[in-house]
């Protein structure tokens, strides 16, 4: 049986070699591969030398071949005197640029359609240039042996240098993307990961289910990737030993019950925002220095009682996450939690959903779990709510003082008997439906209710609203208004407002602060002047601190609340120059926009269709615009027969002639674009620029950005 799949296997491979095209050996010049010509088979392994770029078209198809891969020391993925592997490869030392559409996609795959074939990699080694793959289909890679210290697993490996990955579908590779060594620049983005036919069993059981894998020898003065907009399928999203930048990802579930995202070591700063977490034994599990800063907010973890985060070792800062079914795991040199809902946890099991040593837990709510906290916040544990738990507390301990608390509805404060109280913890302007337990204090402010009161706390208890309604006992009953306490609630309204308008302004007991007054904020977009387009998932830095953060979204927006004040604005991205807004003003209530221009640093392509010439003072104003502006410039009316003002787009075509008929006497004069065409249609957002012709000839010109 084993001959006869023998024998169809290189018959198949006869006729596909046939209608195909060989490809193989060294690209000594610039080469382009075309779907004129497909399938192009790599039967030899590809070299593309220093200063030599392969583009590959869209549509285009290549087919390596393969050969069966059961064991990481398989002979065929591997040199052995010289000779190379079965499984072939692109090793390149030059620059690839693969490039499809989302119609016609470039594709990598085997030649021989048989389970548990797998060709090798594509190479970038130490040295190499950017190169850039986009709306591509990789599947069944494995790896190749170039010698003992270079052995690249993935469809795309990476040993230094940079690319951009952006659109790919990568299916039943061993690895989709290996990172190693220091690596300057790398953009993840859009990207779709899944396992189908799963590799061997017996390369599961070593290497697991990792799509990205990023291990470095040294983290010094190099980029985090920024690994943004992918979509992750029953396997490991990514397995690191660098800081990341990991934003609105979705990972919608994780084979074998894996983690998800797993750090090492990483000893920088990560950031992980906006994603969606779904079932995995781990959502971001960190075992990692003490020198490392995480920033873990506004995501969604599902982990089907799973641990949604599990840290040690590292700063963490867990804020304005949503915790279903998923538990907290926090040993760490010091952690701050705060804004952040755990609830619907499945049980039954004997895990607290958090656990750990927490240095501040404010303004959490824990709801619909069997048990809540196990653990200390030693410095403060305040304005949270616990309610519709089975057990609040695994212990007590007087490491903590719980004050400003809403505990209601809660079947038990501790797990019968009260054994696990450790000395005499404080309890001091909380809401309560319960008798404290022997050898807590009451320390004063507290207010016991009955479960029909607690009825009327919140606006739909039912449903899970939980914020506070007129005449609520919590309003203005909390402990210690000044000093210490974050200034905003879970809504990020002011924090200490005067409730019950009775002229004194104090802290509400609980997450949520009745009838404050909202922060104002910043939003508007950033942008890329040279192009006129958004520029997606930028990191947003207010006054530098790493966090106080936010990240545009996929299409460049953002929105960020802050108290009133004045603000500087750090942005950076990948790709791109740091740009620093200075001194912007946010006012309570209100939103100022911001318009934040992002100039590329790598292959920037000069769209400037006008040569620059003399300088008239021509500028515009507002600038980004909707959909008007005003157009001004100087200059002298003497011996001047004809002026005018003409409008062109990015490629260069004219959209809109503004005569000027009438100049005043003023040296500078003014003259109005509505943001419409000649047929006076409104024309699209953009970079467009206007030229000022005198007498027929140009004398100056400028660009302006229309945003709508």
């Amino acid at each position: 049986m084993k001959k006869f799949s023998f024998i169809l296997i290189i018959l198949f491979t006869f006729f596909l070699i046939v209608s195909a095209i060989e490809v193989g050996g060294h690209l000594t010049e610039d080469t382009t591969w075309s779907p004129e010509n497909n399938p192009y088979l790599v039967t030899s392994g590809v070299y593309v030398d220093s200063d030599v770029t392969l583009t590959i078209l869209p549509g285009t198809i290549i087919k390596f071949n393969a050969d069966y891969y059961d064991d990481l020391g398989d002979d065929q993925f591997y040199f052995h005197s010289g000779e190379e592997p079965i499984a072939k490869f692109i090793r390149v030392e030059g620059k690839i640029i693969a490039e499809g559409t989302e119609q016609d996609s470039i594709i990598f795959t085997r030649m021989q359609d048989v389970e548990y074939y797998h060709w090798g990699t594509i190479y970038l080694p130490e040295g190499a240039p950017k190169s850039s793959f986009r709306h591509c289909v990789f599947e069944f890679s494995a790896f190749t042996g170039f010698s003992l210290w270079e052995q690249p697993r993935a469809a795309i490996a990476m040993w230094n240098g940079s690319a951009m990955i952006d659109k790919c579908d990568f299916i039943d590779n061993d690895t989709a993307i290996y990172i190693r060594n220091n690596v300057t620049a790398i953009q993840i983005t859009n990207n779709y990961y899944d396992y189908i036919e799963y590799p061997h069993p017996n390369i599961i059981s070593v290497s697991g289910y990792d799509f990205i894998s990023a291990h470095y020898i040294s983290n010094n003065d190099i980029e985090s990737p920024l690994i943004a907009g992918n979509t992750f399928k029953n396997g490991t999203a990514i397995h690191s030993s660098k800081s990341v930048y990991f934003v609105s990802n979705s990972i919608e579930s994780v084979a074998l019950n894996r983690k998800a995202i797993y750090l090492t070591s990483t000893d920088g700063i990560s950031y992980f925002y906006n994603n969606a977490i779904g079932s995995c034994s781990t959502g971001i599990n960190s075992y990692s220095n003490s020198t490392d800063s995480l920033y873990i907010k506004n995501n969604y973890f599902a982990t089907n009682g799973g641990e949604g985060i599990a840290i040690d070792d590292a700063y963490v800062e867990v804020s304005d996450n949503y915790f279903d079914s998923s538990k907290l795991k926090l040993y760490t040199d010091y952690c701050i939690c705060f804004n952040n809902i755990i609830c619907n946890d499945p049980g039954p099991n004997s895990n607290p959903v958090i656990s750990g040593s927490i240095e501040v837990f404010v303004n959490n709510i824990i709801n619909n779990c069997l048990y809540g906290f196990s653990g200390a916040a030693t410095e403060l544990f305040s304005n949270n709510l616990f309610i519709g738990n089975y057990s609040v507390f695994n212990f007590l301990t007087d490491n903590n003082v719980y004050e400003n608390q809403i505990i209601v509805g809660n079947v038990e404060i501790i797990d019968w008997p009260y054994d696990d109280i450790y000395g005499n913890p404080i309890f001091r302007n909380c809401i309560l439906d319960f008798e404290l337990p022997e050898g807590c204090i009451d320390g004063g402010g507290n207010i016991w209710v009955d479960s029909l009161q607690v009825q009327e706390f919140f606006e739909d208890i039912e449903n899970g609203d939980f914020h506070l309604i007129e005449g609520s006992l919590a309003i203005d009953a909390g402990f210690d208004t000044l000093g210490y306490y974050y200034p905003f609630d879970m809504d990020y309204n002011h924090r200490v407002w005067d409730g019950d308008n009775n002229g004194s302004a104090i802290i509400d007991i609980g997450p949520y602060e009745y009838g404050a007054l909202a922060f104002g904020g910043i939003e508007g977009y950033t942008y890329n002047p040279s192009n006129g387009e958004l520029v997606d998932y930028v990191l947003l830095k207010i006054n530098n601190q790493p966090g106080e953060f936010t990240f545009t979204d996929s299409i460049g927006n953002f929105e960020y609340k802050l108290s009133s004040g004045i603000y500087d604005v750090y942005a950076e991205r990948v790709f791109y120059d740091d740009v620093i807004e200075y001194q912007i003003e946010v006012i309570d209530g209100q939103f100022t926009q911001l318009y934040i221009p992002m100039y590329e640093t790598v292959d920037v392509i000069e769209n400037t269709v006008i040569p620059p010439v003399n300088d008239f003072n021509l500028t515009n104003f507002p600038n980004p615009f909707n959909p008007t502006t005003i157009i001004a410039f100087e200059l002298t009316t003497e011996h001047i027969e004809k002026i005018e003002l003409v409008i062109y787009n990015l490629k260069g075509q004219k959209v809109k002639s503004l005569p000027i008929n009438q100049l005043t006497n003023s040296q500078v004069h003014q003259v109005i674009w509505n943001g419409t065409d000649k047929n006076n249609k409104p024309v699209s957002s953009g970079i467009y620029f206007y030229q000022l012709n005198v007498d027929n000839k140009p004398v100056a010109n400028n660009k302006m950005l229309l945003l709508k």
